[in-house]
């Protein structure tokens, strides 16, 4: 591995650059909400979004609160590629990664270990993450909330279902009790300059029915209905890869005797800050829990 650290490409754009303020800013979020006690059900992944912090940080703070009284080592971090084509997993090979507070350590032995296994659409590459935002964004987040954890960074390119059930079984080893898996993704792109106009009346209902059509289906960890749905709607979820991934993970987990129970936190769209329906970007916070028997 090399010794390189990552900077940050997008402080100052989609979150504060001046570390003070950032911290501030973050630590404002985390008192909005109430932290609930502590139980046996950990939690064991979460599904955050990625858009400016005025927009999605609240959701993705709200959500991420959700690890809170648990211990981790590490989280694997999966976010989509929104600049270079690829298909599978790029994952980064640096030594951590820049944020305004500070270096996120990054688990190399464990990235040298995947990258061990020679896979066609899993392997170690620079470039997917360089100018991408949607890995970055989550990474002060966890600096805040869940501080010193490493991270297993990876960028995520195209991913069908049968690509994300050969990546879980590449990645199941990380499924573990001290490994948080943070999958980056916002939801529904809507406008006319994402190209997506399903409807144009009563954009607001039909766009929350549209995302929570998505998001039952995968509090239901119901990988093959929720690929279906992303096919039938063309429904823009940009993280819809690493959601894949994800889904086929606990799909084996619980195959294995795992039982994992997920629980929708939070919903809202850019257009509560902008008031602007003709072009918004949704956010959707989702934990999964370990359930014990």
């Amino acid at each position: 591995m090399t010794e390189t650290v990552r900077k940050a490409a997008v402080a100052g754009q989609f979150y504060d650059a001046n570390p003070t303020q950032l911290k501030q800013y973050i630590n404002e979020l985390k008192d909005d909400f109430e932290i609930l006690a502590t139980s046996s059900n950990k939690t064991r992944a979460v599904i955050l979004p990625h858009a400016g912090y005025l927009y999605s940080g609240a959701t993705a703070v709200k959500t991420l609160l959700k690890t809170s009284g648990y211990n981790y080592k590490r989280a694997v971090v999966l976010a989509p590629s929104h600049r270079v084509a690829f298909k599978g997993v790029a994952l980064g090979n640096y030594s951590g990664f820049a944020t305004p507070l500070g270096t996120v350590e990054v688990d190399t032995s464990a990235v040298s270990e995947l990258a061990a296994l020679k896979s066609p659409i899993l392997g170690i590459s620079n470039q997917p993450h360089e100018h991408e935002h949607a890995l970055e964004v989550e990474l002060p987040l966890l600096q805040e909330i869940i501080p010193d954890i490493k991270i297993i960074p990876g960028i995520v390119g195209f991913t069908d279902q049968p690509t994300a059930k050969k990546l879980a079984e590449l990645l199941l080893e990380l499924w573990e009790p001290d490994t948080l898996w943070v999958i980056s993704s916002d939801f529904t792109h809507y406008g006319r300059s994402f190209q997506y106009l399903p409807f144009t009346d009563n954009i607001a209902e039909n766009l929350r029915e549209l995302d929570l059509g998505a998001a039952e289906l995968i509090t239901n960890l119901d990988l093959d209905g929720f690929d279906k749905y992303l096919e039938r709607t063309g429904a823009t979820i940009c993280g819809a890869a690493p959601i894949k991934i994800l889904l086929a993970v606990i799909n084996q987990a619980q195959n294995n005797g795992e039982n994992i129970a997920a629980e929708l936190i939070d919903y809202t769209t850019s257009a509560t800050q902008s008031g602007d329906y003709s072009h918004c970007v949704s956010y959707v916070g989702i934990s999964f829990r370990a359930v014990q028997c």
